[in-house]
């Protein structure tokens, strides 16, 4: 099969994509008001990659570090994230997701897929099973498209630590 020129490639990913943005802030998320874009950002990130110090934190999320000490520290206050001691360096503290952030992610994760659930028996039968089979073949992909991004980025939680 013929490759199809890049920025057509890049135009057909980037609707995907923005649609899909699209879909879950403004109908998949329940209750944003509990937690702003930057907070779920953030909570993301720990839940997914695990503890990591404060200035890989700031330089993954592209932020400056003091930015990032005022969201750490309120969304400590909330419960949602703790410090824990670096093992690699008992000086330093990583930052990492409390059970409380581990719980309030698993729950809008819960009540994000029911919702969706809902929305998929809007569908025809073809339709759901035509978007069900695009999904498994697209994430894997997505995720080289996240681990590629990641690995250009100057900033990234390596190089931060």
């Amino acid at each position: 099969m013929a490759r199809q020129p890049v920025a057509d490639m890049a135009k057909a990913v980037s609707e995907m994509i923005d649609t899909g943005t699209d879909l879950t802030w403004r109908y998949l998320l329940s209750n944003r008001k509990d937690l702003s874009a930057s907070a779920t950002l953030v909570l993301n990130r720990v839940n997914r990659e695990g503890p990591m110090r404060l200035t890989a934190l700031a330089a993954a999320e592209d932020t400056s570090q003091p930015a990032m000490t005022q969201l750490v520290q309120r969304m400590e206050r909330q419960g949602l994230l703790e410090r824990l001691s670096d093992p690699e360096d008992g000086r330093a503290a990583l930052v990492a997701i409390s059970d409380a952030g581990r719980e309030l992610w698993n729950l809008r994760t819960d009540r994000r897929r029911e919702r969706l659930g809902t929305l998929l028996t809007g569908l025809s039968d073809e339709d759901a099973l035509t978007l069900w089979l695009a999904a498994q073949v697209a994430m894997p992909i997505l995720r080289q498209l996240l681990d590629i991004a990641a690995s250009e980025t100057p900033h990234s939680t390596d190089a931060a630590k």
